[in-house]
C-alpha cells in the first residue's frame, strides 16, 4: 500500500533481536502494513553492528529512519541541561556517538528526553541546553545527520515546550541545515493554544511529525481528531514524513492493527 507520507513507528531494539521471535514479527506485520522505517530506542548503540542491524531492517522493507536517544539518556541519567557539567560534558559526548551511529545509516536524531528533565528554573536550564546544542550541531553538520529536538511538555522537560520555545532555541543555528524541530501531537495538545496555527508558523523547520493520541496511546485509541490533522498537513503542502509513537494498551500488535485501521484510509495515496 502506498501512503501520501513515508510512515515509520518507534519501538523498542531488545538486545537480542536477531533472534527475538516477537520483535520478528513485529517487523513482518510493518512490511505487511507498508511502513518504510522504524525510529529505534538503542540503551546501547555501541554493541550493535550497523550494517547487520541495516541489513535485518532491509529484509523487511524497512530502513532505520531516527535514532531515538530516550532509551539510553534514561539508562545512563544524561542531560543535557544538567546543572552538573560532569553530566553535561557525558551527555554531549554521547550525543555526538549517536551521530556517528545515525550516520551509518543516513537517519536522522531525536533530542527528547536527552533535553532534560522538568526544573523550576527554566531560563538556566533553556540556557545549558542552548550551549550544549553548540557542541553538537557542527558534528551533526559534518555528518549530514539530522538532530530533531522535540517538542515535549512542561511536564517531561522545562527545555522545549511549544514550537514557538523550540524555535527559539534552534534560531541560533539557522545557517545549520541539520537543526530541525520535531513537533509531536501529544505534546501539541497540552502545549499549543493553536496547534495548527504553530504547525503552519514552523513548516519549513521540520520534516518529519510525531503522531500519538492525547492519552499517548496509538492514533485511534484516544480523542485526537487526526483526520483534522491530515486535511491541514494536505492544505499546507506537508512533503515530510509521519511517525507513531506510543504507550501500548493491549499489545503492540493489536495496537498496531487497530491503529493502521484508523490511520489507512486517511494517508492512502489517492492515485
Amino acid at each position: 500500500m502506498t501512503y501520501r507520507y513515508p510512515l515509520s513507528i518507534q519501538l523498542a531494539l531488545p538486545e537480542e533481536y536477531q533472534r527475538e521471535r516477537s520483535f520478528l514479527e513485529v517487523l513482518e506485520a510493518l512490511e505487511s502494513y507498508g511502513f518504510s522505517g522504524v525510529e529505534l530506542n538503542i540503551v546501547e548503540p555501541q554493541r550493535v553492528d550497523p550494517e547487520e542491524l541495516k541489513a535485518l531492517l532491509a529484509g523487511f522493507g524497512l530502513r532505520l529512519t531516527m535514532f531515538a536517544s530516550g532509551a539510553t539518556a534514561k539508562a545512563e541519567d544524561l542531560s543535557l541541561s544538567s546543572p552538573e557539567q560532569r553530566v553535561v560534558k557525558k551527555s554531549v559526548a554521547r550525543c555526538r556517538e549517536f551521530i556517528r551511529f545515525a550516520e551509518c545509516f543516513s537517519a536522522g536524531v531525536i533530542i527528547g528526553f536527552l533535553k532534560g528533565p522538568a526544573v523550576t528554573d527554566r531560563e538556566r536550564a533553556r540556557s545549558r541546553f542552548g550551549n550544549s546544542l553548540q557542541q553538537i550541531a557542527e558534528p551533526a553538520r559534518e555528518a549530514g545527520v539530522p538532530i530533531l529536538i522535540e517538542a515535549t511538555n512542561r511536564y517531561e522537560s522545562a527545555v522545549a515546550n511549544t514550537l514557538d520555545d523550540t524555535y527559539s532555541l534552534i534560531a541560533p543555528f539557522s545557517d545549520n541545515p541539520y537543526v530541525h524541530m520535531l513537533p509531536d501531537t501529544f505534546h501539541m495538545n497540552i502545549e499549543e493554544k493553536d496547534q495548527f496555527g504553530a504547525l503552519q508558523k514552523y513548516s519549513s523547520l521540520f520534516e518529519s511529525i510525531h503522531l500519538s493520541d492525547n492519552n499517548r496511546f496509538f492514533p485511534g485509541l484516544g480523542a485526537i481528531r487526526f483526520d483534522e490533522l491530515f486535511r491541514f498537513l494536505a492544505s499546507i503542502d506537508y512533503r515530510g514524513s509521519i511517525g507513531i509513537e506510543g504507550l501500548i494498551s493491549t499489545d503492540l500488535l493489536s495496537d498496531l492493527r487497530e491503529t493502521m485501521a484508523y490511520l489507512q484510509p486517511m494517508i492512502r495515496a489517492h492515485r
